[in-house]
């Protein structure tokens, strides 16, 4: 008997799109379990685990590059955090919001630009939370008082300080930094 090699890929990768892509995933996942009959005797078979978007991304990989694939989902459904929900009584998009990382190094921030769509760049500085009239809202903390929005500004000043230093810091030494610099 002839042993086998199988590649067990685990994939945990947040992926955030901040467009709603329509992706017939049902498509994708069929062409994952063709018979393996029409696929060479040779190939080195490959598991892969978990039927989000990296997983399905995965798959597709290797069977391009002539893998015998076998991708398991723990749920009903493929996807991951990709999905519709209906249960509103119409469809609803639900994951997928955000693309984390939009650079050169991103595949999808390339396949996004080829489809044409707008990507839109947030950070601390330009974000802004609504609630559900889409009016905006100021924090507030545990005691119910209105946060600053100076305070906010420097939490988010601290949250770069990570770019700066290799350092390991709590985010209360973080914010401490950041109090204690003249420019601020």
């Amino acid at each position: 008997m002839k042993s086998m090699n199988i590649c067990i890929l685990l994939l945990h990768i947040n992926i955030y799109i901040y467009i709603y892509i329509y992706i017939d995933l049902n498509f994708l996942a069929a062409s994952f379990y063709q018979k393996t009959e029409a696929r060479q005797s040779h190939s080195p078979p490959a598991i892969v685990i978990g039927g989000g978007f990296a997983g399905i991304a995965a798959a597709h990989a290797l069977k391009n590059a002539a893998f015998q694939v076998v991708l398991l989902e723990s749920r009903e459904r493929i996807g991951g955090r990709v999905h519709t929900n209906y249960s509103f009584g119409f469809p609803v998009d639900m994951g997928a919001a955000w693309l984390h990382g939009v650079c050169n190094e991103n595949p999808l921030a390339s396949w996004i630009g080829r489809l044409g769509l707008p990507i839109y760049q947030t950070s601390g500085d330009n974000s802004v939370l609504y609630d559900h009239d889409l009016e905006s809202y100021a924090l507030f903390d545990g005691d119910g008082h209105q946060v600053p929005q100076d305070l906010v500004e420097k939490v988010g000043k601290a949250n770069k300080l990570r770019y700066e230093t290799n350092e390991d810091m709590s985010i209360a030494q973080a914010i401490k930094l950041v109090m204690e610099r003249p420019s601020i």
